[in-house]
């Protein structure tokens, strides 16, 4: 079931979309924020990410992380010193920094091998992408927000083989929730030459797939056109199928790259 939520006030949409998430006392939770530049537009709202902290912590968990990696466009700290990530109660991670365990996905369809970070063992991981759209995939959302925990900082050398990558990151990272900020999300030229447009909008659930077809559905977007959605689907990741009450509102038509 995909929770839909547009709402103006943003602590009310926020309190609805977590509305079904639980978490086991104890637990040690990783929070995985969509990062991908130095610019606000193109990252999950740093405010949604502080009232999940805060939510979370109410289950009384044994650790909380925020957990990202480095790219070849900026460090990860560099990334939470500009947002202010060190005032929350959470331990910062960097995938790129921590030591990994070589692992043998076997259901993977690009790596044979995988170096899974060793802090991310038994870690209940929760995703909180960005709604928009991207010049190499047209739409990105939950599913690709799973690509940004690979530990390689250098992740161009993956371009060629994208969907494939995309794909094997959700397979090496499935997580317990996932929630997808289309708050202010971003169209045209995205990610970094994209513009902000409010939609007031907010999605959760426990499949990726589904999210990011219902999301894609409501800014006009033919999810059936985003091949890493379809890759996903097909390797079993989740299911387009998705229950929802009632109809998908069309909240807004997205411009997409070279539009």
């Amino acid at each position: 079931m995909v929770v839909f939520v547009q709402e103006k006030d943003k602590r009310k949409a926020f309190t609805r979309a977590v509305a079904d998430l639980y978490i086991e006392k104890g637990s040690t939770v990783a929070i995985k924020p969509n990062l991908s530049i130095h610019g606000q537009e193109a990252c999950t709202d740093f405010q949604f990410v502080s009232w999940l902290v805060e939510y979370v912590a109410e289950f009384s968990p044994r650790k909380i992380m925020i957990v990202e990696s480095d790219t070849d466009l900026r460090r990860i700290w560099d990334t939470y010193d500009a947002f202010g990530y060190s005032s929350l109660d959470a331990e910062l991670i960097n995938t790129s920094e921590t030591p990994c365990t070589t692992i043998y996905p076997g259901h993977t369809t690009f790596f044979k091998s995988f170096p899974y970070p060793d802090v991310l063992k038994e870690s209940v991981l929760i995703s909180f992408a960005k709604l928009k759209t991207h010049i190499l995939t047209i739409y990105t959302g939950a599913v690709k927000n799973q690509y940004g925990l690979i530990p390689f900082p250098d992740k161009r050398i993956f371009h060629k083989f994208l969907d494939k990558i995309i794909v094997d990151a959700n397979v090496v990272f499935p997580c317990h929730y996932y929630l997808l900020d289309g708050f202010y999300a971003m169209e045209g030229q995205g990610p970094l030459e994209g513009t902000m447009v409010e939609l007031d909008l907010l999605l959760a659930g426990t499949d990726p797939v589904a999210v990011d077809s219902c999301a894609c559905r409501a800014v006009g977007i033919n999810p059936e056109t985003i091949s890493h959605l379809v890759l996903a689907e097909k390797a079993g990741v989740g299911t387009s199928h998705h229950g929802m009450e009632g109809e998908i509102p069309v909240v807004g038509q997205l411009k997409v790259p070279g539009r």
